[in-house]
């Protein structure tokens, strides 16, 4: 947080991570025929399709407006607290109680290495572009703590997808990247910072800016917001839209790309949820752990040792030490009381 300067992003940011009584922004004052409306317009222009939530009991409406505290007023709550949301979904990276936190975190300080990289190797100039690479990785997944929300079992809903896909190509992404905009719309964020926050799962190619448009205009809808006036996306001359300042380039063009590349700590951290599983499953019978029981597994062992341990930790230990080191720190957490 102390490397963001412009006061109005930093006191949103703050708020969204930190506030536990922070109000959604995009789901203030939005009933149930609001939320329709919203949904009806998404398919209408392609944008979602009823198709990719057919495995989420709910379907599009659960997918994109799972239910909040005061969900219907002027300030709707989080589900859960964000500190104890999950960096992704089951069997995903950082999916343990406090994961989504330890994501945001070795992101943003990505995004950072990146930019003093580029400063000092390639000799860019990334004056005025700090407060987007920091800001754009702390806002991009906020919205897994709207939509990843614990089961009694341990377990977490599937989440649906967004963006389109047709003629003009699959533009599809998950709904936390569509909604994480929406949000930063609804709270009237810089155009540059919101456009590079749509950067995260894939930067825009030279000259191919449909990925990024789709994103944005999706967004919009659910932010209540026009695009265009907002300074997200341009008219083009043959009715379409794209993004501002395409045809040079644009100010935010070296954070959105350090932003794209910064969002990929789950190449590391997948592969590590996988073996951390595994292991901890394997070692289950050591401690008189029950791995048959879904919800006393997950919340009296797998949960807080993760919690406590994270699960890069656990495969390096294992890697350095073999399985007696993980069941040395076994030991140590259940001699602490954590499981």
């Amino acid at each position: 947080m102390d490397a963001i300067h412009d006061p109005v992003i930093k006191a949103a940011t703050a708020d969204a991570l930190f506030n536990p009584a922070t109000c959604v922004a995009h789901r203030a004052r939005l009933d149930a025929a609001g939320r329709q409306a919203i949904i009806d317009r998404l398919v209408a222009e392609d944008l979602a399709d009823p198709a990719d939530a057919t495995g989420l009991p709910g379907g599009l409406m659960a997918g994109l407006f799972p239910t909040l505290p005061d969900e219907d007023g002027p300030c709707p709550h989080l589900p859960q607290p964000f500190a104890a949301a999950p960096g992704g979904n089951a069997g995903s990276h950082h999916s343990w109680p406090g994961g989504l936190p330890v994501h945001e975190a070795f992101n943003a300080r990505s995004a950072q290495d990146f930019a003093a990289a580029y400063r000092t190797l390639e000799g860019v100039d990334l004056d005025g572009q700090d407060d987007l690479i920091t800001a754009a990785p702390l806002w991009h997944d906020w919205a897994k703590a709207l939509l990843f929300i614990w089961r009694a079992d341990g377990g977490l809903p599937p989440e649906i997808s967004l963006g389109g896909h047709g003629p003009e190509g699959d533009f599809r992404t998950g709904a936390h990247h569509i909604l994480g905009l929406a949000e930063a719309m609804a709270r009237h964020l810089p155009a540059d910072l919101v456009i590079v926050q749509a950067c995260a799962h894939q930067a825009p190619e030279r000259g191919k800016p449909e990925r990024l448009v789709h994103w944005l205009r999706a967004a919009a809808i659910i932010a209540r917001v026009d695009p265009v006036k907002a300074g997200y996306l341009v008219p083009t001359a043959h009715g379409s839209l794209t993004l501002p300042g395409t045809g040079s380039v644009p100010r935010w063009w070296s954070a959105c790309l350090i932003h794209a590349q910064s969002d990929h700590n789950w190449v590391y951290a997948e592969p590590a949820v996988e073996d951390a599983d595994a292991l901890l499953r394997q070692l289950a019978p050591r401690f008189g752990v029950d791995a048959t029981d879904p919800a006393r597994y997950a919340w009296g062992y797998r949960h807080p040792v993760l919690a406590r341990l994270g699960a890069a930790r656990i495969q390096s230990l294992v890697a350095t030490g073999g399985l007696d080191a993980l069941a040395q720190a076994l030991t140590q957490l259940r001699a602490q009381g954590v499981f």
